[in-house]
């Protein structure tokens, strides 16, 4: 919620302050240039606050907590807030999305053991109405462990019982 009213302040006052350099600007006209400058003003304010910022220039960013870093006045200062995504609009739109395309690439799946292949094919009761999920889960991994044992366990030679020990 807090970032919404973050959202909403900061779109706020960009739109008052456009009003107000809108109204600056129609004040030659009187009363009326004043209102209407001040409506665009404000109404562009509304517009470009959810748009796209071009930057004229290259620009460095730092985090806002070492801004005091800065030797002397900046000759200009863009505020981005965290969990905004800035992409390149110029020339080197295709260096990014040639690293955006290393990024995507799937990771390669693990190849499957013999027990996550048991496991997929095990077959187990339907959960009971009154069985809880979890109840459900530990008593169907009980059961397939016990059958994953009793399929690999070793076939022991035939033993003679009884009798004359050699």
């Amino acid at each position: 919620m807090a970032k919404r009213t973050e959202r909403a302040e900061a779109k706020g006052s960009l739109a008052t302050d456009l009003a107000i350099a809108g109204a600056v600007v129609g004040s030659p006209f009187g009363p009326v240039g004043s209102v209407v400058g001040g409506v665009i003003g404000g109404t562009a304010g509304l517009i470009i606050a959810d748009g796209e910022l071009v930057l004229a220039i290259d620009m460095i960013a730092i985090p806002a907590f070492q801004a005091y870093m800065i030797q002397g006045t900046p000759a200009s200062q863009v505020y981005i807030k965290a969990g905004e995504t800035i992409l390149p609009t110029g020339g080197n739109v295709q260096d990014v999305q040639e690293a955006m395309v290393q990024i995507e690439a799937p990771k390669k799946r693990r190849k499957p053991n013999a027990w996550i292949k048991f496991s997929k094919k095990f077959q187990f009761r339907a959960r009971r109405k009154n069985e809880s999920a979890p109840a459900y889960l530990s008593a169907r991994a009980k059961a397939a462990s016990k059958a994953y044992k009793q399929l690999n366990k070793p076939v022991k030679k035939a033993t003679k019982k009884g009798g004359r020990k050699k």
